[in-house]
């Protein structure tokens, strides 16, 4: 295998590069380069649990208690399992008692929820509700609404007990509602709550859905406003269908991918959200939506994104191999890892690719071989494109068995829509390189190709760009000891090349197109702006496992590095309808693309009627 063509590779500054950076001292202002982030913190790795909509649709007291008592009773609890959560379908058909209260439904939730949160937290686990942050439109387009009762809800799901807090965006679409401002409001409000909940946020708008919208309405740039708003965030749009349908393989590649798209907004405490996992749901003809296999690759794909693990199926039905897998321990560790680094793609080729994530420790890599193909593949990952050098020792986290030491690389057959995940332990390759620059903040080195730029802030926050190609820096020495791997990286700004130039960090945010290089970073990465220019990189502190930070000090080679996405997207488009025959979304929107792309239409509870006995339908009026 190939390394990733214009693998552009940043390594994550001070740690990595003999860059001159003022020791810290006393009264030293914080480096201008790293962002606010969301502060409320109650998960200080991707938090774990299962979630109502995939599984159950609109949910009942009794089906959500029996699942409860099903994550004790089979470990998933004990495996960090632990958010019951309930998805739309809990409230009442109007929402909201006669006071402005949200009130539970009467039929499906006779105890009422604060009884419920009780019944979990009795057993160690962790309770979740849902809302939406648009105005309740009458049950057109989302079955509750928060907008204009922010502070209200926020303070009743407190005074409920309530542990974690996720916030759709469909009524937000329909009123075309800008979704960071929205969930700023409503992330405001919980912070002033008096307890601390957990906040997911889910604007699923995607062009997959047909509706015309703004960039910063586009789920793909929920990256901008997540961090400093929430514990996580969706990075696209529902990742299938309420009900079980066949063909939903290319989804989970879709959304895998987008999600790789910006992993620098990752860190401890804040994390991309690709949707839930939907391991092995049962098909009406008794077959299953994704195979052992796919639904493995799934959870190893999530455990090397550092993505929240959250199972969407009805744990009961799952067959007892499946449930092993999601409670296998050395995953698990992987996703759990406390430097919270998102893993991402330093090479590929036409049959797959190769994921690399830094791990805590020193030499310490989760590497993963995806084969995308439909038929098994031998993989191979280079040790050099994980920034190792030396013997190598190998693991295999599937199996849970050391496949010796090695040198160079390590090759493995991998079944169709499979993955090998493996644990690489050796020697960090960093050598590191004199840029003779002095820098008040976070210094990085982009490579794209055999053209090489500099990114430092000045004492005055100005964010600084030098650019050259390898050995022929436009000042100083030549640029020549760059890794192979490492950090994260940028595109470098259009207009700012050969000189030393300030860059603006304003404009848009854009969704990268497929093939162009777009930011690959596990916490050592900034953001980029409309104009490709780099903004608000991170600090390489120790919190996120860049390692020594004094003037001169290398360590780790690879704290990231990869591509931009690559794989089938989708091409089909969701039409539901409500039990009263209205459709959302609305007539002449989301239809199919093509004539081959799927229109499905479904019962979907939360209309105003009662729902449909039985499984729903993809995205109702409550999810």
């Amino acid at each position: 295998m190939t390394p990733a063509r214009r693998a552009a590779v940043a390594v994550g500054a001070a740690a990595l590069l003999a860059v001159p950076v003022p020791a810290a001292h006393a009264g030293q202002r914080p480096d201008q380069g790293a962002p606010p982030s969301h502060g409320s913190n109650p998960a200080a790795t991707p938090y774990m649990g299962w979630n109502t909509y995939y599984g159950l649709g609109a949910p009942t007291e009794t089906e959500v208690r029996e699942i409860a008592d099903f994550l004790v009773g089979s470990g998933l609890k004990s495996s960090g399992y632990d958010i019951v959560w309930l998805d739309g379908g809990w409230q009442a058909d109007d929402p909201r008692d006669g006071r402005g209260r949200l009130v539970a439904h009467p039929d499906r939730f006779p105890s009422g929820i604060p009884a419920l949160v009780d019944y979990l937290h009795e057993r160690g686990l962790r309770a979740g509700i849902y809302t939406d942050a648009g105005t309740y439109d009458g049950g057109e387009t989302c079955g509750l609404g928060s907008r204009g009762h922010y502070q209200e809800d926020a303070r009743q799901f407190a005074g409920w007990k309530v542990d974690a807090i996720k916030v759709d965006f469909l009524c937000g679409i329909t009123e075309k509602l800008d979704p960071g401002p929205a969930f700023k409001e409503f992330g405001d409000a919980v912070a002033k709550s008096g307890r601390r909940m957990l906040l997911n946020l889910c604007n699923p708008l995607t062009d997959d859905w047909g509706i015309p919208h703004t960039p910063a309405q586009d789920a793909h740039n929920a990256y901008v406003y997540g961090p400093t708003t929430a514990d996580s965030w969706r990075t696209g749009t529902d990742i299938a269908w309420g009900t079980p349908s066949a063909g939903q393989w290319p989804n989970v590649l879709r959304n895998m991918d987008a999600n790789a798209w910006h992993p620098e907004a990752q860190g401890p405490g804040h994390y991309n959200d690709p949707d839930y996992l939907i391991p092995m749901r049962t098909l009406q003809d008794g077959s299953y939506e994704l195979t052992a296999e796919e639904s493995t690759t799934q959870l190893v794909m999530w455990a090397e994104m550092g993505s929240p693990l959250v199972i969407g199926s009805d744990p009961r039905t799952l067959p007892r191999q499946m449930i092993d897998t999601l409670r296998n321990p050395e995953i698990i560790a992987v996703d759990q890892d406390p430097l919270a680094i998102q893993g991402v793609r330093v090479a590929t080729d036409a049959t797959g690719d190769v994921y690399s994530k830094v791990l805590q420790g020193s030499g310490r890599r989760a590497v993963v071989l995806l084969n995308r193909s439909d038929r098994p593949a031998e993989r191979t990952v280079d040790f050099a494109d994980a920034g190792l050098a030396g013997k190598v020792g190998v693991r295999d986290l599937r199996a849970r068995k050391d496949r010796g030491k090695h040198t160079g690389s390590y090759t493995v057959e991998v079944p169709a829509h499979g993955t090998a995940f493996l644990t690489l332990t050796g020697r960090d390759d960093a050598p590191g390189a004199s840029l003779g620059v002095r820098s008040d903040a976070s210094p990085a080195l982009v490579r794209d190709g055999d053209r090489v730029s500099v990114f430092t802030r000045g004492a005055d926050g100005s964010l600084r760009q030098r650019t050259g190609h390898e050995g022929r820096g436009t000042r100083g020495p030549p640029v020549s000891a760059v890794p192979r791997t490492g950090g994260s990286w940028e595109r470098p700004s259009p207009t700012r090349t050969g000189t030393d130039a300030s860059t603006s960090s304003s404009g848009a945010p854009t969704t990268p197109p497929t093939g162009s290089p777009t930011p690959a970073a596990g916490g050592a990465g900034g953001r980029s702006s409309a104009d490709g220019s780099r903004t608000a990189p991170p600090s390489p502190t120790r919190t996120r496992g860049a390692g020594p930070s004094s003037p001169g000090e290398r360590t780790d080679a690879s704290r990231c590095a990869g591509r931009g996405p690559a794989g089938p997207r989708s091409t089909g488009r969701r039409t539901r309808r409500c039990t009263d025959g209205r459709r959302w979304p609305p007539t002449g929107r989301g239809a199919p693309t093509s004539p081959s792309a799927p229109t499905t239409t479904r019962s979907v509870p939360g209309c105003r009627t009662p729902p449909a006995p039985g499984r729903t339908g993809r995205r109702w009026a409550g999810r």
